[in-house]
């Protein structure tokens, strides 16, 4: 079976490409993605609990992120649901990142981006 075009998942809410931000290339569960996403932004964005478990649940049925069978590393705490982004997400994640950099710089052409007068 053919792998979706990823402009097909676009464009991606704010809180899924908050999570897809905050794991990165990184296996982590609820929380630890939401402290993540808080120190990668300098506290500017924050995901709250309802609306990250929703997108995850959202976000595995896509296909954009798999759910491990076991933590990823021994020690980690095996009641918690960790979570990947997959190829197909990684995918998604790069087509809305160019999607929002041609609206940047468009901004930037109308003179409606930050320090542009």
């Amino acid at each position: 079976m053919p792998r979706p075009d990823p402009e097909t998942f676009l464009p991606l809410t704010t809180p899924e490409y908050h999570v897809l931000l905050a794991l990165g290339d990184e296996a982590l569960h609820g929380y630890a993605m939401m402290q993540a996403l808080e120190a990668k932004t300098g506290g500017r964005d924050v995901l709250l609990p309802g609306t990250l478990y929703a997108t995850l649940a959202r976000m595995v049925r896509q296909c954009l992120l798999e759910e491990l069978e076991k933590p990823p590393e021994p020690g980690a705490d095996a009641r918690r649901r960790y979570y990947r982004v997959t190829a197909l997400g990684r995918a998604v994640g790069r087509a809305e990142t160019a999607r929002l950099a041609r609206l940047v710089r468009l901004a930037e052409a109308e003179k409606l981006a930050p320090g542009v007068s």
